[in-house]
């Protein structure tokens, strides 16, 4: 059996998303930096971080005080695909990065960046047209590349291992606008050799996918499953991990080649817990578990290829769920093997 990409110091460590429920941005500093896994944070409630905006400003020509208008023309076209020169958000856009290496280093860190399919989506030209097309995916994958050059080359003075993951909650769209014939010839497979292009091979994999990861399929093929093994996470809380034979077959041969979960068990609101976090997680742990042993996956894997999350990002949580979560974080390793060893 290939070695897994999940360092075995990490197996139910807690896997953040990314984003946090707090306004300043030196205050998660006090609990990120003290994770098993830190990770370079966003702070969304500051306009600048949102997810798109926070890498569509290095682009020149992107209306940064607009709802993410982007007019290309072809000197900025390009001077984004001619290129491949690492490039960094600045501090205004990602406090973070600038932040944590002066609490490293770190024995494995975590960082994230938007796919390049959800950046084609989520951006409109002047017209009001979204910017699905072959080029624009060519473009908004050289501009990733770039970025993630650009995260490898900043934090990993300050990290052994650094775990890249692509957030890309907007894919199923572009996908059903592709069925509908609405993006000038571009394919499903086009947007699955962008995601893979995008990682450097100095870094370990990940993938975010908050949607219905059971249902992330085309033609045939799973698109989390059948593809090169890398750390996915998938939403447990609102999609039940009961899956049919065929694709509890796909998760075993994705684990078996290396590949790993981040199994989000914990709701990412505050409404949503009626009891400790600890509780709800063991609980969560033990329903997500046994739904996806009884649908045929593999205990043994399970127990060597996953860690704890959240179901999505914590930016709808207030700042007291978000520091209780991350201090409860040096616990979940020792919940997820207790589930674990009730599966014996």
């Amino acid at each position: 059996m290939p070695k897994t990409l999940l360092p075995e110091n990490l197996i139910g460590a807690f896997f953040a998303v990314g984003s946090v429920g707090e306004i300043d941005p030196l205050k998660p500093i006090e609990y990120v930096s003290k994770l098993q896994l830190p990770y370079t944070y966003q702070v969304p409630k500051i306009r600048e971080e949102d997810m798109v905006r926070q890498f569509a400003s290095l682009i020149e020509g992107f209306e940064t005080q607009g709802d993410f208008i982007l007019e290309v023309d072809m000197y900025t076209y390009q001077e984004i695909v001619s290129h491949d020169e690492p490039l960094l958000p600045d501090e205004a856009h990602s406090h973070s990065l600038y932040i944590l290496p002066e609490y490293g280093p770190f024995d494995a860190l975590k960082t994230q960046q938007t796919a390049p399919a959800t950046m084609c989506f989520s951006t409109r030209g002047p017209d009001g047209r979204q910017l699905v097309s072959e080029q624009m995916l060519r473009f908004y994958t050289s501009l990733m590349e770039r970025v993630a050059k650009g995260l490898v080359e900043h934090l990993s003075p300050i990290c052994s291992k650094l775990i890249l993951s692509q957030d890309d909650p907007a894919v199923s769209f572009v996908i059903q606008l592709i069925e509908a014939g609405k993006t000038g010839g571009l394919k499903v497979e086009q947007i699955l050799r962008a995601i893979n292009r995008v990682y450097p091979d100095e870094v370990i994999p990940a993938y975010h996918y908050c949607d219905d990861w059971r249902e992330l399929q085309y033609d045939g093929r799973h698109l989390l499953w059948d593809t090169p093994p890398k750390l996915a996470h998938i939403d447990c809380v609102r999609y039940e991990t009961k899956v049919d034979s065929e694709q509890a077959e796909k998760i075993n041969n994705f684990l078996e080649i290396g590949g790993g979960l981040a199994l989000g068990v914990l709701p990412n609101v505050d409404e949503a817990y009626d009891l400790p976090i600890i509780e709800t997680l063991s609980s969560g742990l033990d329903a997500t578990i046994s739904a996806l042993v009884k649908s045929g996956v593999s205990i043994d894997l399970i127990s060597k290829s996953c860690m704890v999350s959240t179901q999505c990002g914590l930016s709808g949580a207030s700042p007291k769920l978000t520091r209780e979560i991350h201090k409860c974080a040096n616990k979940f390793p020792s919940v997820f093997q207790e589930t674990i060893s009730t599966f014996s």
